[in-house]
């Protein structure tokens, strides 16, 4: 007789990354979705009500309670704000529950590397020593044995897949500034009601925000390696897409340095990478080719010294809760793509 699959909750499963991660783990052969507990202030609902591509009656969200706590599931992933995924997975963990958090919470170590537009102050900073940096690619071996395991975000994961080869590679000057041009659809914010994006405000435009000071950029620096002498300058934009992302990264590369050492660096890299998908040089992602997969698209050229990079993935699926299933399935032991789309 097969072991029972382990139960896992989705706390925040009323928000997009929520939603989609309930839906991934309730077809999943390997885990049992247990729970799934409402966002703030969301409450108990039939998730029909929310999103129409789930059966009414199906599946209801449930509020967190202490009788929930003291039957806590094997594995829980956060889709919650920064500070009330910080204080739940403090308490998740002393109760013997692995925790997958797609907040911003445990992804930047040091303190003074946070934004300080974002006014967050952590409240359990001795877990940003054990949290795990979840880029499933490049921390397969430590994502295996961590409790905790802070998933990165949308923009970084499409950044790092396609800059991390080359860094390593020591094939970027590193007198050079990195330029990050990112563009994703509007589940990006997640679920808001602001102006910004209104149907009638997003439809046909395509409107940068937070230019060079946006609270990814230091987490790419921080993944990279780079001190505050080597900067990432970062320009993100909302396309008028429900899904979707795209980040074109401009690179002065090393003296001498060419195509084939590109292209021998990125293949290198991801030989045994199922969810990556190299096009090669001169062939260019499309935000269509990765919607609704958990694949990271990447194209580049090299002329004049310089490289631009394209990688595309679906900020929903690895850029959020597909790269979190990725990151459970390591954690227990199954394959790296079990009950994902490729």
């Amino acid at each position: 007789m097969e072991p029972a699959a382990p139960p896992v909750w989705v706390v925040g499963g009323t928000g997009y990354s929520g939603l989609e991660a309930v839906r991934l783990l309730g077809r999943h052969p390997g885990f049992r979705l247990a729970h799934v507990i409402a966002s703030p202030g969301a409450g108990e609902r039939d998730l029909s009500g929310i999103d129409p591509l789930f059966a009414p009656g199906a599946i209801r969200s449930v509020p967190l309670s202490p009788n929930l706590l003291e039957e806590p599931p094997a594995a829980a992933l956060l889709a919650l704000p920064d500070d009330a995924a910080a204080g739940l997975a403090a308490d998740l963990l002393e109760r013997g529950v692995r925790v997958v958090d797609l907040s911003g919470a445990f992804r930047i170590r040091e303190a003074s590397h946070y934004p300080a537009h974002c006014g967050f102050e952590h409240p359990k900073p001795a877990l940003l020593a054990e949290a795990v940096y979840g880029l499933s690619e490049w921390q397969r071996q430590h994502i295996a044995s961590a409790r905790l395991v802070a998933n990165p975000g949308c923009y970084p994961t499409a950044t790092l897949l396609a800059l991390l080869p080359l860094e390593r590679a020591g094939l970027i000057d590193p007198q050079s500034p990195v330029v990050v041009d990112g563009k994703s659809g509007a589940t990006g914010a997640g679920r808001r009601l602001e102006a910004a994006y209104l149907f009638a405000e997003a439809n046909e435009n395509c409107r940068p925000y937070s230019v060079l000071d946006h609270r990814h950029a230091p987490e790419i620096a921080q993944a990279l390696g780079f001190g505050p002498e080597r900067p990432v300058w970062f320009a993100p934009h909302v396309l008028p897409l429900s899904r979707g992302l795209m980040t074109t990264l401009y690179l002065r590369l090393r003296r001498g340095v060419g195509g084939p050492d590109i292209t021998a660096a990125l293949s290198g890299s991801y030989r045994s990478s199922p969810f990556v998908r190299l096009l090669g040089e001169q062939k260019w992602p499309e935000i269509r080719g990765v919607v609704r997969t958990n694949r990271c698209d990447i194209g580049w050229t090299v002329a004049n010294g310089a490289a631009v990079v394209v990688s595309a993935i679906d900020n929903l699926m690895k850029g959020a809760a597909g790269q979190a299933i990725q990151n459970l399935n390591l954690m227990f032991g199954r394959e790296e793509t079990e009950g994902l789309p490729s």
